[in-house]
């Protein structure tokens, strides 16, 4: 499809810095899930501004606010899982919108709806309709990566993957991409060859390393190998808006997070 606007508000974006780096909590899943709320004031303590949500503890929405307000946190957004996209569209959006967020996310799909080409066309209609239905509540719709979108499909003929098809049959003013640069790297994918495939349409991207060796997961953002001194810049030329702090294995969430925000804070002053 073809589309001459951008899901950024304005086709420049923005460096890494205290207003524009965040924290997405499901790195904090652990602390959050025995006291959500002191879980986000530590979080402000450890001097983040912004947060992404996954989930919301059970705690009241309104009360979500009154705790962000209050700890001098922003939520520029959510992940907000397809279905509640399907199933309950206008009070997931709602959510978002009373905690101030900006950006409503998908942040995976299950095996059964990107089995095939066919199933991803499906899919990349969805989207549009989902991101119209953000349009119109003021917010701005994206979908998150990991590895297998990058997977060749195994009906289409010329090896495209789910990443080639959401991009090409998604509205680009209504579907833009949170491009997790460690599942890129991680599929074999030049995370800042992506990044410029995707210029206008990467509003958000989320950082975490990839380990020098084999002894964790995934590392803190500037603990490992990638070039991150490539890839910021890169992603603020695609357009980016928000850097979003993520690690789905932390040994030591707090820790980790602290980690990641003091080196992206020297990699950016």
């Amino acid at each position: 499809m073809t589309a001459t606007t951008s899901q950024s508000p304005d086709p420049i974006g923005l460096v890494p810095s205290p207003e524009t780096i965040a924290l997405q909590l499901y790195t904090v899943r652990a602390p959050a899930a025995d006291d959500f709320l002191g879980t986000l004031r530590r979080v402000a303590e450890i001097g983040y501004g912004a947060v992404e949500f996954a989930g919301y503890g059970g705690v009241p929405i309104p009360e979500l606010r009154a705790a962000l307000d209050e700890y001098g946190l922003r939520a520029m957004g959510a992940h907000v899982p397809l279905a509640a996209f399907e199933e309950r569209l206008p009070e997931a959006l709602a959510e978002v919108r009373h905690l101030g967020g900006a950006y409503a996310v998908v942040p995976s799909v299950p095996e059964a709806r990107r089995a095939d080409a066919d199933a991803v066309r499906d899919l990349a209609a969805a989207f549009d309709r989902f991101g119209a239905a953000c349009q119109a509540e003021g917010l701005a719709f994206a979908y998150h990566n990991h590895a297998f979108e990058f997977e060749p499909l195994p009906d289409d003929e010329g090896g495209r993957t789910l990443f080639d098809l959401l991009l090409q049959e998604t509205d680009p003013a209504l579907v833009g991409f949170e491009l997790d640069l460690f599942w890129a790297a991680s599929a074999g994918v030049d995370p800042e060859v992506l990044l410029h495939r995707c210029a206008r349409r990467a509003p958000l991207v989320h950082l975490k390393d990839r380990p020098a060796t084999g002894d964790r997961p995934d590392a803190p953002v500037g603990d490992g190998v990638l070039p991150w001194p490539q890839l910021l810049p890169a992603a603020a030329a695609a357009g980016t808006r928000w850097y979003i702090v993520e690690q789905d294995h932390p040994q030591d969430p707090f820790a980790d997070v602290e980690r990641s925000l003091r080196n992206l804070e020297a990699m950016t002053t």
